[in-house]
């Protein structure tokens, strides 16, 4: 039995907050849901959500040009004639409350389309409870006693600073959860089969310690896999499956493999070093504590990583083989 998890909040409160800029209705519940998923849109994105005429589609894109709070891009694929508009005004972000949220920044092609894509399955699956923020995910799993080492994460150091900053789910894709089942997407911007064998085993490798935890506790786990075409969504497939099965058995700890793990954990969240003292200083805590997490990855090795799996093809965004 999982414990309660905080309730993401509703869409409808976060647009709310835009009515003092002047947006309302289903023009605010759009800019807070693209803030919040990806930055960037298509006009075809926007007119399926609320089943709208590619005229009307345009003339809401030629407004947010106009206002000055998007730029109007090619999509970063030249079989796609179609453009996207990426909204990156600082202002529209502070509103929502997510100043800092990098959806505003450009990115890199392959950044850019994975942000699409991400857009894409929210909208085809906007019933499930997403976890947009960091905090919001963050909050979430701690809510069901996931230890803050399991997190994914980064530390990022400023060019002129010593001081580092420490992000969770730097992947930025999107998680949704209920407390019984999380739902973790991945997007496959395309390219090499190879490469897009390294890159989801590089994801899966991420999350790989907060899914244990999350089986650990009862809770189960879901990928969905989105791409542009069926090709990458079957090459994917046959990853997934690799993934699926039974839970591993929970791996029997001492108490004072537990202390000790409590300990490092703590240090890790408050950046107090006096609890690993009694190990010796935090080096060697930090590789006692990697043989205890060896030791029950070892014994999970035949075990799956995950519960299920879905593909998703991302029609409005699949490439045009005549554009070439």
């Amino acid at each position: 039995m999982t414990a309660a998890a905080p309730p993401p909040v509703p869409l409808a409160e976060r647009a709310a907050t835009l009515h003092r800029l002047g947006w309302t209705g289903r023009e605010a519940e759009w800019l807070a849901l693209v803030c919040l998923h990806s930055g960037v849109f298509t006009r075809r994105q926007y007119a399926a959500r609320y089943g709208l005429s590619k005229q009307t589609a345009s003339r809401f894109a030629i407004a947010l040009l106009e206002a000055g709070i998007a730029r109007e891009e090619p999509i970063p694929d030249r079989r796609c004639p179609e453009t996207l508009c990426h909204l990156y005004r600082r202002r529209l972000y502070r509103t929502l409350g997510i100043e800092n949220n990098r959806h505003r920044r450009s990115g890199t092609a392959e950044l850019v389309m994975r942000r699409l894509l991400s857009l894409d399955y929210v909208l085809d699956h906007h019933d499930l409870g997403w976890l947009p923020t960091e905090p919001e995910k963050v909050a979430y799993f701690r809510s069901l006693g996931v230890p803050g080492a399991a997190l994914p994460r980064r530390e990022y150091r400023g060019p002129f600073s010593k001081r580092t900053t420490r992000r969770y789910f730097a992947f930025k894709l999107p998680v949704a959860g209920n407390g019984d089942t999380t739902t973790f997407v991945y997007t496959e911007p395309g390219g090499r089969q190879r490469l897009q064998r390294e890159r989801i085993r590089a994801w899966a490798e991420a999350h790989g310690a907060l899914w244990q935890a999350l089986r650990d506790r009862g809770s189960a786990v879901r990928v969905a896999a989105v791409t542009r075409t069926s090709a990458d969504a079957a090459a994917n497939a046959a990853v997934l499956e690799t993934w699926r099965g039974a839970p591993a058995p929970a791996a029997p700890l001492s108490s004072a493999d537990r202390q000790l793990l409590d300990a490092v954990e703590r240090a890790d969240s408050t950046g107090d070093l006096s609890p690993l003292d009694p190990y010796g200083g935090p080096i060697q805590a930090a590789k006692a504590a990697r043989q205890i997490q060896d030791r029950a990855k070892a014994a999970r090795q035949s075990c799956g990583l995950i519960d299920g799996y879905s593909t998703h093809v991302a029609e409005r965004l699949a490439p045009d083989p005549l554009a070439l």
